[in-house]
């Protein structure tokens, strides 16, 4: 009998015990944590826009589904999954990386390295083929200049050889 009712007595304190861990959550907190599962979510009226943007019937459901699973005491997660199995993995605003979803997250990066790359190769082209179109200008430069003088050189020699036979 003793020890029923220390058993007793040992299964109320840990009830007060239990009660005084579980602490309730402010009004502040639970908007704070409906905002942000709201901003988890899109409205599934097809307007695109997410649970706290939208003002339509079907993002006021929602809402409300929200409110009653946050005070049900259902986690984040919790609620994000209970729409997920409603909806699928399209009322997420940002899907899941993995699988074909990582392309989503993937692409853009992709895409802008490629995009640089190719700006650089072709800016080094361009840069590239100036540089040989000067060279092969001033080649040509030197050609003019070395020919000019050979000519310059062979026409003074035969002015000169001119010149010693007539004066």
């Amino acid at each position: 009998m003793k020890n029923r009712k220390t058993i007793i007595n040992t299964a109320l304190i840990l009830l007060l015990l239990a009660n005084l861990a579980v602490v309730p959550i402010s009004s502040a907190e639970i908007s704070i944590i409906q905002k942000e599962i709201e901003e988890m979510l899109v409205c599934q009226d097809d307007c695109g826009m997410l649970v706290s943007a939208c003002d339509n019937s079907t993002a006021a459901y929602m809402r409300g589904i929200i409110n009653d699973q946050i005070a049900q005491g259902k986690s984040k997660d919790e609620i994000v999954q209970y729409f997920v199995s409603i909806y699928g993995e399209q009322v997420l605003a940002a899907p899941k990386p993995r699988g074909f979803n990582l392309t989503a997250y993937v692409t853009p990066f992709l895409v802008i390295i490629l995009g640089a790359l190719g700006i650089y190769f072709a800016i080094e082209k361009w840069v590239l083929y100036n540089r040989l179109s000067n060279i092969d200008s001033l080649i040509e430069d030197k050609a003019e200049t070395y020919s000019e003088q050979v000519l310059q050189k062979e026409y003074k020699e035969k002015l000169e050889h001119e010149l010693k036979k007539h004066w």
